[in-house]
């Protein structure tokens, strides 16, 4: 196997097997740093841990301490969310699942609105989904093998053809969920430690009132449960 040159930020360099990912280089550099690492950046790109090196290369680690690592963590929370609600409700279409500087949302088509009291059996879920440490695994598909795929799920449709190459990647989670997506994630859901549902409002697909209002579910998630209470509380005074 071909050997390829990584480059880290303090300027030192490894030699490394064509393949390794970037967390096996983390652990190799420390076992402390691999398990505080979020996702990498590569050549100035943001990517997943697990995603395979395959030339020369700049690499830096991310972690909590990385604004771009917060904002990665809560796209991965979005998918999280997505994932709750197809468990519970199996019947809805996906819309989209963005970062949001306050936290994340995700779009959904449901012809039943949601209700306060789902969205604490969605936020109920999430944690369960989080505690099977499920793995966020990335695959490439070809358009006309997506386009297929997504048939039945009218928004991704609209996504692929507007947005997608010849292949695009989608990202899974567990043997249910799947999206259209570019990533990065974070390696799996062991990562998400705090996460909190906050409300329901429509939103028109697009942004466009002329399209199909949805349901958007708007959450927010932090790196440890002393910052998600933090914000909240804070939250809380300026409605007072």
């Amino acid at each position: 196997m071909s050997q390829i040159e990584i480059t880290l930020p303090d300027g030192s360099k490894q030699s490394v097997a064509e393949g390794t990912s970037p967390l096996e280089i983390a652990k190799s550099i420390s076992p402390r740093l691999a398990d505080a690492a979020i996702v990498a950046k590569v050549d100035g790109e943001l990517y997943d841990l697990t995603r395979p090196l395959n030339k020369n290369a700049s690499l830096q680690i991310l972690t909590a301490k990385d604004a771009e690592a917060l904002t990665v963590y809560r796209h991965s929370t979005a998918h999280l969310l997505a994932a709750a609600v197809l468990e519970l409700y199996p019947e809805t279409k996906l819309g989209i699942g963005p970062p949001i500087d306050s936290g994340f949302y995700y779009d959904f088509d449901r012809a039943t609105p949601f209700t306060p009291e789902d969205l604490e059996k969605i936020e109920k879920k999430m944690h369960e989904i989080q505690a099977r440490h499920l793995p966020y695994d990335r695959i490439y598909t070809r358009k006309d093998e997506g386009l297929q795929k997504y048939s039945d799920a009218w928004m991704k449709c609209e996504l692929i053809s507007e947005r997608a190459g010849d292949i695009f990647t989608e990202y899974t989670l567990g043997p249910h969920f799947i999206d259209f997506c570019r990533g990065p994630h974070v390696p799996n859901t062991s990562k998400l430690k705090a996460f909190k549902l906050l409300s329901i409002a429509g939103a028109y697909w697009k942004g466009d009132e002329h399209n199909k209002q949805l349901q958007r579910i708007y959450g927010t998630a932090f790196f440890t449960r002393q910052e998600l209470e933090d914000y909240l509380n804070r939250d809380r005074k300026s409605v007072v």
